[in-house]
């Protein structure tokens, strides 16, 4: 247990970290809490409490500091007998200034993050930031720093919010904003977006974070729920309820196209209605399927539905024929009710073709058929 001096009704008082109160004497005079981000001292006796204004930061240390009149007075910080430990109860600080779970006070904050990911809170308009990493396996948004000089051990933060698309800028990316339960906590020109685009992880089929923190290294957000593979094209994730807090069911819509001659037995994608020298590229996990009919294929791709497992299949395209024109050799296909074609001469090999059994290229002088094509075979 460590002191602190604080001026109360013109007198010195030392706050011990379990909450009590002692005059120069030592002797016990009374308890301290919070209230409204003030200290406030109730007297042993009984009577009115005092509230007292103070500032709250954290220092470079990642180490919260009490002042008061402009004068750090105390740093909670890790010795050899405390350990801190920090908490979000419903989007406020919750502290237990030296970790032994006797005695702990409430801090109303805003939330943001810098352009290096680090967390920014403002405590009664004074902000400061706390170097760490957003890291989590179950989705949440949860924050974590080290006490410096001495951490061993983690603090983490789990805000309490929704997770949505951030459109702002275009679409040819998937980017995720956390918005709070109460969006006023939210520091308006520091808002709550990852610091990187997130991809998609094609052995869960779901959405990771995986960027470079600055300071602490390669650090990781893997998303948990379902996925979707709608007609167009569109991928629909959907964010699962964390029981023990942070993260409401969230919806994640993202709009992207399909080219035949970038698939490799995977679905290969690009981000955004229309490809782009910017379009973000992902890899949805599964298995290219084709059945021939009636001289026509028709072509599915089986995925994993959910990170809990299951499978889903759909349809990507129909009536798909392999045609020579003009010395080229071109797909023509139905797509969501759609005529489309096109040209896959670079990618068809010398290997590809046989005289026998495969799928017939029509309108061919030559009768040749194909055997596989794209990491399909027929």
């Amino acid at each position: 247990m460590r002191q602190f001096p604080i001026q109360v009704d013109g007198q010195v008082l030392h706050f011990d970290t379990d909450g009590r109160a002692l005059d120069a004497a030592a002797n016990i005079v009374g308890q301290w809490s919070t209230a409204d981000n003030k200290l406030q001292f109730r007297p042993a006796g009984g009577g009115a409490a005092s509230a007292v204004e103070v500032g709250w930061a954290f220092n470079d240390s990642n180490q919260l500091t009490i002042s008061q009149n402009g004068v750090e007075l105390f740093a909670i910080r890790e010795t050899a007998d405390e350990m801190p430990r920090y908490r979000l109860v419903k989007n406020e600080l919750v502290v237990d200034p030296d970790g032994d779970g006797d005695f702990e006070f409430h801090l109303g904050c805003q939330f943001g993050l810098n352009a290096d990911g680090n967390l920014v809170l403002s405590i009664g308009g004074q902000e400061s930031v706390l170097d760490g990493y957003i890291e989590d396996s179950k989705s949440r948004f949860r924050f974590q720093f080290f006490d410096k000089p001495n951490g061993l051990f983690p603090s983490s933060l789990v805000l309490s919010g929704q997770w949505e698309r951030k459109l702002a800028g275009g679409d040819q990316d998937i980017r995720l904003h956390f918005r709070l339960d109460d969006p006023a906590l939210e520091i308006a020109a520091q808002p709550l977006d990852l610091p990187a685009a997130v991809k998609v992880d094609p052995t869960r089929n779901h959405l990771a974070l995986v960027y470079q923190s600055k300071n602490n290294g390669e650090r990781r957000l893997q998303f948990l729920g379902s996925f979707e593979l709608k007609p167009g094209f569109t991928l629909v994730f959907r964010i699962d309820d964390v029981k023990d807090g942070g993260v409401r069911k969230s919806r994640i819509e993202v709009e992207t196209n399909f080219e035949f001659d970038v698939a490799k037995g995977a679905l290969s994608l690009f981000v955004g209605r229309e490809n782009g020298p910017n379009s973000q590229v992902i890899e949805v996990g599964g298995t290219l399927q084709a059945k021939l009919k009636n001289g026509a294929l028709d072509w599915t791709f089986a995925y994993r539905k959910s990170t809990a497992g299951g499978q889903s299949v759909t349809t990507i395209a129909t009536a798909l024929q392999f045609v020579f024109d003009q010395n080229r050799i071109s797909i023509a296909y139905q797509q969501d009710g759609k005529a489309r074609k096109l040209d896959v001469t670079g990618k068809i090999v010398k290997e590809n073709f046989t005289l026998s059994g495969g799928v017939s290229i029509a309108r061919d002088p030559q009768g040749r058929s194909l055997r596989a094509f794209v990491g399909v075979s027929f």
